[in-house]
């Protein structure tokens, strides 16, 4: 396998350059009912299932610390205002090989499986 080194990159199409440092690290986009699942994924190796709303996604290469950027969203299927998004079990500094997700409903204090749920990780890789 061959690498090559640069600093900034341009998507073919796209006008503008931007830094490597600037693209994400890891995304992941899953199911979290019933068997988790990934639809789609960038360095994301696989999902652990936490329990109800709790699902933790393990990268395939880690990050080069805890001291990255996630952020974490997912689509709120109920009746209410919407659905939080937060990170479960967090160390300080974050885990060099996973991040742990929970989904609330209404923004409430209490947690659902989502069907439609994302991160996206910026940071160093190791």
């Amino acid at each position: 396998m061959s690498t090559i080194t640069v600093t900034n990159i341009k998507a073919t199409g796209e006008t503008i350059n931007r830094p490597v440092a600037g693209v994400a690290a890891v995304w992941c986009n899953w199911d979290g009912t019933g068997t988790p699942s990934i639809r789609d994924s960038v360095n994301s190796a696989s999902l652990t299932d936490n329990g109800t709303g709790s699902i933790q996604v393990n990268y395939t290469s880690n990050m080069a610390n805890g001291n990255y950027s996630c952020t974490a969203a997912g689509k709120y299927t109920g009746a209410g205002t919407g659905v939080g998004f937060g990170f479960r079990n967090v160390t300080t500094p974050l885990a060099a090989g996973n991040v742990q997700t929970y989904a609330t409903p209404d923004y409430s204090q209490s947690v659902a499986d989502n069907p439609y749920s994302c991160i996206a990780v910026h940071g160093d890789l190791a």
